[in-house]
């Protein structure tokens, strides 16, 4: 079912936080971002509003946006909120283009929803790992080819994919979110190449660790926490891995990246974001192969 929620309030005031906005893709436009009840998605939501873009946000849940909904009084652009399950092919075979029918051409769609799945490999089923990639990789292809021929007719438009800095390189225990969001990255590749002769962008952008509910919201594997060969390191991962997440940014950091990216006249395919996920990329990159996993494996499972 569409449910479209308006909330829609104008001013003059320069909320952009001074945001550049030059270029042949200035700020204003129709932009669509999924999951955007919480976390990254909201923050964008909102940034991309007060410099100025009608955003449609969208959630399974109408009600999560309340909250988002009344953060768009007084910003210079809009926040329309849609009920959307991403992962079914009829709804947004259905609701996507009716949004492009009913509010016009959309400058830009963000595939941000999604979610962790946890546990080691060895544990996780078929059927937890089909879930995973439903919603990180299935439903953002979904979406893609939804919004994609009106942008190819427009000649004009931006995909940008919300990947992890695990789309670049694996930790233990998180194979599914790691795999789910390679496939992502992949997949954005091929999609960049085949899109661009039509004048259509298609970006990345990876994330590190930032204040958001996505840990609250991992789902463990039913078999993750049974003794087993790997409790040792689980313990010792849990230890690094609550000490890293004290040092989370502020999401609002990944939205001026996402506006950047948006408004840029050339955009950089991949955009990690924080300290961490530069240097992590870094690494992998000029370091030798085995020195860089031994520091990984002393990172997340040693004390």
């Amino acid at each position: 079912m569409l449910i479209l929620l308006r909330r829609r309030r104008k001013n003059t005031a320069d909320t952009s936080g001074g945001a550049d906005t030059r270029g042949a893709y200035a700020a204003g436009g129709n932009v669509l971002i999924t999951g955007a009840s919480s976390g990254i998605g909201r923050a964008t939501a909102v940034y991309l509003a007060a410099c100025g873009f009608d955003v449609i946000a969208t959630s399974r849940d109408a009600s999560r946006l309340d909250g988002l909904l009344a953060e768009a009084a007084g910003l210079s652009g809009s926040i329309n909120g849609v009920e959307l399950d991403i992962n079914s092919d009829a709804e947004v075979a259905r609701v996507v283009p009716t949004l492009i029918e009913r509010r016009g051409a959309m400058e830009a769609l963000v595939n941000n929803a999604g979610f962790g799945l946890w546990g080691p490999v060895e544990t996780l089923s078929d059927a937890e790992l089909k879930a995973q990639f439903e919603t990180n990789f299935f439903a953002a292809v979904r979406m893609t080819q939804a919004a994609l021929p009106a942008m190819i007719q427009r000649r004009r438009g931006t995909i940008v994919n919300i990947s992890s800095v695990l789309g670049r390189l694996g930790t233990p225990f998180n194979g599914a979110y790691v795999s789910s969001k390679f496939a992502l990255e992949g997949i954005s590749e091929s999609l960049k190449t085949e899109v661009q002769p039509f004048g259509v962008r298609v970006t990345m952008v990876e994330p590190g660790l930032f204040r958001t509910n996505f840990p609250d919201n991992t789902i463990r594997g039913a078999e993750a926490d049974g003794e087993s060969v790997y409790s040792p390191y689980i313990g010792r991962y849990h230890l690094n891995r609550d000490m890293f997440h004290r040092f989370g940014g502020d999401p609002a950091r990944v939205a001026r990246v996402v506006h950047k990216v948006i408004t840029s006249p050339a955009p950089n395919f991949r955009n990690p974001v924080g300290i961490d996920a530069r240097s992590a990329t870094l690494a992998a990159r000029v370091l030798p192969e085995r020195v860089f996993w031994r520091i990984l494996s002393k990172a997340t499972m040693r004390h």
